[in-house]
């Protein structure tokens, strides 16, 4: 018998178990609720890596319509192109085995962010890659009509496949049981989209590009996210508490300066210098991949929380007007 399970004697000598009372103060014995996320460090590598490669492939297409610079096209096509081919890797290496990712192309369930991630991920790692195959294919072939119109459309096929590259992975964590990452299921898409255009663009800059628009795009990113984490800093609910205490908390932190406040007051003061325009671009690479691993480590903070999920159920019940835990 588990000596953790308090027990009831009877006026006759028998014994029996007490049933157990769950409450949001107490938990359920102190045991957890749920699992911890079994997900090993690929997965915040192809969190960032799918975010940076999708934005690129926005930014690609945004680019050629406006005719900018056709280095930055083809440079923002490559970074796709390489993101789109590392991301998968990565998938199947959590996964542990290739035929697992294979399975899950069997069908597809667009209800289901799961599903609809792996064919989004499928879709643009070939489109990324054809697109910025044009750029190496012979020029009569570029040229052509037939080549412009194919080119178009696996231009714009990448770029509609990278917004959804750039989001799923938030929708995939805000739809999960763990409190903290369902707290935030609104935010998180939105978060790791601009995540994403920060990395995009800030990896531009790394390598040269000095565009006024890319400037802005990578300075509203950084606006965005200070505001991001003022939200999260300010949020007073107890499934929050992961994000402000702990290792995590610790973690998502030193994340938000160096995605939001830092980056955008570099970019303000250094428009034209290009040392602080590259602090701040690196900065903002450094400070989303740190988003990925501080999301991942409050998931598993969150879930170890015995009390935080039956807070949330009686909540929900309390709002339908229901009794709390019956």
């Amino acid at each position: 018998m588990d000596v953790n399970v308090p027990e009831r004697i009877d006026t006759a000598g028998r014994t029996s178990l007490v049933h157990p009372v769950a409450s949001a103060s107490t938990g359920y014995y102190g045991r957890p609720l749920l699992k911890k996320p079994v997900w090993t460090w690929e997965i915040p590598i192809y969190f960032f890596i799918g975010g940076a490669a999708g934005a690129a492939a926005l930014i690609a297409e945004i680019a050629s319509l406006c005719r900018a610079d056709q280095r930055l096209v083809r440079d923002a096509r490559r970074i796709a192109a390489a993101g789109g081919m590392l991301a998968p890797v990565l998938l199947v290496s959590d996964l542990g085995r290739p035929e697992r990712f294979l399975y899950m192309l069997r069908v597809f369930k667009p209800q289901s962010p799961m599903s609809a991630g792996v064919w989004t991920v499928l879709s643009f790692s070939n489109a990324a890659a054809l697109a910025a195959g044009i750029d190496v294919a012979p020029r009569r072939v570029r040229t052509s009509w037939i080549g412009r119109v194919v080119g178009r459309l696996i231009s714009a096929t990448a770029a509609a496949t990278g917004l959804g590259m750039s989001t799923y992975t938030g929708v995939l964590l805000g739809v999960t049981a763990i409190p903290v990452w369902r707290q935030h299921v609104r935010l998180l898409p939105l978060h790791f989209a601009f995540s994403g255009v920060a990395t995009a663009s800030s990896i531009l800059q790394l390598l040269g590009h000095r565009e006024r628009a890319l400037h802005r795009l990578a300075l509203m990113a950084a606006a965005v996210e200070t505001g991001v984490g003022a939200v999260l800093e300010s949020g007073g609910s107890a499934s929050n508490d992961p994000l402000r205490h702990g290792r995590s908390g610790r973690l998502m932190r030193a994340a938000g300066l160096l995605s939001g406040p830092i980056p955008l007051a570099l970019r303000i003061l250094g428009r034209r210098s290009r040392v602080l325009t590259f602090a701040a671009a690196a900065s903002a690479v450094a400070g989303s991949l740190l988003t990925r691993l501080a999301w991942i480590e409050a998931g598993g903070t969150s879930a170890q929380d015995p009390g935080i999920p039956l807070a949330l159920e009686k909540k929900g019940r309390e709002k339908r007007g229901q009794s709390p835990f019956w």
